[in-house]
């Protein structure tokens, strides 16, 4: 992998769960994402194996901040600052990541550090790809609102 120089800047990569019909919704417990009626969750939580766990870190590691949506970002400010396993390899990125999510219902986030974008979000998310770094990644937001 070549080296990214301190000057480029951030690339906006969308890491998101799918199913091959379409389904972008919570992938964990069935209660976890019911937007819209959808009664389908745990579709596929179970189904982790450790490469996928070693994969999926991989992609993590080459974040240097998440952006969510409102909705995706209350799920995870509700259960990862409880998530300090040090053998847990999302732990670490995870909490200690900057955060940014779109909303425009939102004033703060208390999962630190976290920054609300509420005016014109196309513009802030922009600005924030002309930052330095490796990758600005969405995780599971289908939508940013």
């Amino acid at each position: 992998m070549p080296l990214i120089q301190k000057d480029t800047p951030m690339r906006l990569i969308l890491i998101q769960f799918i199913t091959l019909d379409g389904v972008s919704q919570g992938p964990g417990a069935p209660d976890e994402d019911t937007t819209d009626g959808f009664t389908e969750g745990d579709w596929f939580v179970p189904h982790m194996d450790d490469a996928f766990i070693t994969q999926a870190a991989e992609w993590l590691g080459q974040a240097d901040a998440l952006l969510f949506g409102r909705h995706t970002y209350e799920a995870f400010a509700r259960d990862w600052p409880d998530n300090i396993d040090p053998n847990d390899p999302f732990t670490f990125l995870m909490n200690g990541l900057p955060k940014y999510v779109a909303s425009h219902t939102m004033t703060e986030g208390g999962w630190n550090p976290t920054t609300v974008l509420s005016g014109d979000v196309a513009t802030e998310i922009a600005t924030l790809e002309q930052q330095p770094g490796r990758e600005l990644q969405i995780h599971g937001s289908a939508r940013l609102s």
